[in-house]
């Protein structure tokens, strides 16, 4: 059986506990091309003009991926720790899926509450793994092989070896020796690791001599204080000013989302407070590569003119 599994949204969080469960399971998973401007093109095609960029390219990458597999894994992911909720958009994903796209393959949509402990986990296993096997002890093993496999996805990105960009082959590379300035890039990693949405932020930030810190490399989350997805913003934000080596703070947020544009400004309140420059980056489908680029260098000539001065 081909599972197919949009490159958007949670895909860069759960890729790897989802890859090793199914081929436990022995089915095979098909993950949908990097995102390019046709992805984009079909997305739109489905969206309302008041979707969000993000859920605009999650239906792109689930239009390429109909006619080419068997199913669809589109979650629903209510919670991910006590007390936490989720973006309404991303809990309802699989009913506004079928509304928008009549001609979608079979849809595998677990209920993720992380909330509800254990038990609640397994439910989740017993239903959905059901459909490849009604072997409890198969199940609970590919269960724990792929919880073993997540960990060490999580660890390897606190160490810096693994961007979720690199969730495909699992490739972990030597961490980054940039002894340059250290920057905070904070957003959801779906944002973050993107390079046709944020036209290789990331990339063009270590061609500068950046030594650049996103949420997955600054400590554990989430968190309940926000929703859950929020703690890419001001979980990380927290994390990075109380190294005391972080020089500047660059915000990744999608045009249209309400949440961030809450939580920005509390971002912006505690860069203020620490003195550390902030700058918003806010992405649609009609942001232009050229203005983005040049106020990326002109921050970092910015950073780099203080720490001269400071220095």
């Amino acid at each position: 059986m081909r599972i197919g599994v949009p490159r958007a949204l949670s895909f860069f969080r759960f890729h790897p506990a989802w890859k090793t469960f199914f081929k436990e399971l022995g089915a095979e998973m098909v993950v949908s091309p990097p995102t390019n401007r046709t992805t984009l093109e079909a997305g739109k095609s489905y969206a309302l003009p008041e979707n969000c960029l993000p859920l605009k390219l999650f239906f792109g990458h689930v239009h390429s991926l109909i006619g080419e597999v068997d199913a669809l894994l589109v979650p629903s992911i209510h919670r991910l720790a006590h007390g936490s909720t989720n973006c309404a958009n991303l809990i309802g994903l699989p009913d506004i899926l079928k509304s928008l796209m009549p001609d979608l393959p079979p849809l595998i949509s677990p209920d993720i509450d992380m909330s509800e402990g254990g038990r609640a986990v397994w439910k989740m296993v017993l239903k959905e793994g059901g459909r490849f096997s009604r072997n409890p002890l198969l199940l609970r093993d590919a269960t724990q092989a792929a919880w073993a496999d997540y960990l060490r996805a999580r660890a390897a990105m606190l160490e810096r070896r693994l961007t979720p960009a690199g969730f495909d082959g699992l490739d972990e590379k030597q961490p980054s020796n940039n002894s340059g300035l250290i920057v905070a890039v904070v957003g959801h990693p779906y944002n973050l690791y993107d390079p046709f949405i944020n036209h290789n932020l990331l990339t063009r930030l270590e061609r500068l001599g950046i030594n650049y810190l996103t949420p997955e490399s600054l400590g554990p989350w989430p968190t309940t204080d926000y929703w859950t997805f929020e703690y890419e913003l001001v979980g990380a934000a927290r994390l990075a000013l109380a190294r005391g080596d972080v020089v500047g703070c660059i915000s990744v947020a999608a045009f249209g989302c309400g949440a961030d544009a809450v939580m920005l400004e509390e971002v912006q309140k505690l860069t203020a407070k620490a003195g550390i420059p902030m700058m918003n980056l806010i992405l649609d489908e009609h942001s232009g590569e050229a203005g983005l680029v040049t106020r990326i260098e002109a921050f970092v000539d910015m950073l780099k003119w203080r720490e001269k001065a400071d220095g």
